[in-house]
């Protein structure tokens, strides 16, 4: 089983509903385009795991058929999609990033492509400030206020992503490495590792005798920069990635060191300054020799965990036993994709005491 293999099904849905965007931006068949959102609308909630499926099987799902069944395992088993290449190669840049807005789709794009011909967000930003929008069939002053206030935000975020939306792409990373180099001791770091709703990168910390360039002769990373032990990469999906290279003895050290929030890291080095942390293989004895307890990762952003384990009065950190119920749930009733009995069942079989 390659790393592949590990797809989610949101992953895979979400490959099909990226497809069928692209197509409608081209003006391709519609019976072909609707293939793809149904095979999306599938795969996103059925039960089983849809990588672990063989074409028979996948053929066999209602609305999925041979044609989208060959694609999933083309996807599953090579991590591409030729028929997506193929689109996402005859459409500009600008005009993907477009597509990534929340609220714009493919028709309006579309139309502002083929008509003014505006084709990145800082363009279509210029022209919503110029007033020229309210001259398109079909774009109105509300509409182009709304576009206007919807691409101030998409370009104020660049470069961020919520934490839930890079998770599978880190884990993803990780199990790439660890095949590469299974030898090798690796670990999330920064922000992504103390989990913070908003990271600006994937970062790893890779201890290995051996050079990292053998991660980079693969599909998933395309390396962009190396200098001093520092390795800057993109996915294959474009999210950035900068990993960490060390000696396998130095990775606790450096685990540590590139885990910690500034601000956390400085009250730490603060409080131990007379004490050496170089050289040490493993992360828990960085805090052995500060003389204080594990502090978890989640826990370094400031100064406020190490007065608390000083005291030996560290926190607990909640678990998913801990929450006892759901109180935001969407059903049929709105725009979720499951009834309320199925909702209600599922909660009371994960153990949950209430749906709210």
């Amino acid at each position: 089983m390659t790393f592949m293999q590990n797809m989610t099904n949101k992953e895979i849905a979400d490959t099909f509903q990226h497809l069928a965007r692209l197509m409608e931006l081209h003006g391709e068949n519609p019976f072909k385009i609707r293939s793809y959102i149904n095979a999306y609308n599938t795969f996103r909630k059925y039960p089983q795991p849809v990588a672990e499926m063989s074409q028979e099987e996948l053929a066999a799902i209602k609305g999925v058929g041979k044609a989208i069944s060959q694609k999933t395992r083309e996807l599953v088993e090579t991590g591409q999609l030729s028929a997506l290449e193929k689109y996402l190669e005859k459409t500009p840049p600008g005009i993907r990033q477009l597509l990534k807005i929340k609220g714009l789709g493919p028709k309006k794009i579309k139309a502002l492509w083929e008509g003014p011909g505006i084709e990145t967000p800082g363009e279509l930003l210029y022209a919503c400030n110029e007033n020229r929008l309210i001259e398109l069939k079909g774009f109105g002053q509300k509409t182009q206020e709304d576009i206007r206030k919807k691409l101030e935000y998409f370009l104020k975020s660049q470069g961020k992503y919520l934490f839930a939306d890079i998770e599978a792409e880190a884990e993803k990373v990780l199990q790439y490495v660890q095949q590469m180099m299974p030898s090798a001791k690796a670990s999330h770091a920064g922000a992504l590792r103390r989990k913070c709703n908003v990271v600006e990168k994937i970062e790893l910390v890779v201890g290995a005798d051996n050079d990292l360039q053998p991660l980079f002769k693969g599909r998933l990373l395309n390396l962009k920069k190396h200098n001093a032990g520092v390795w800057s990469a993109l996915t294959d999906e474009g999210f950035p990635v900068k990993i960490y290279h060390c000696l396998p003895g130095q990775f606790g050290s450096k685990l540590f060191l590139h885990t910690a929030a500034p601000a956390f890291l400085e009250a730490f080095l603060k409080k131990t300054k007379n004490t050496n942390f170089k050289g040490l293989s493993d992360e828990r004895m960085v805090f052995k020799k500060a003389g204080l307890p594990f502090i978890e990762p989640e826990m370094r952003e400031n100064n406020q965990a190490l007065q608390l384990a000083a005291q030996n009065a560290l926190p607990q950190l909640i678990v998913p036993s801990d929450v006892k119920g759901v109180v935001h749930a969407h059903t049929t009733y709105s725009d979720g994709i499951n009834t309320l009995r199925q909702m209600a069942e599922y909660a009371k079989a994960q153990g949950f005491e209430y749906l709210g």
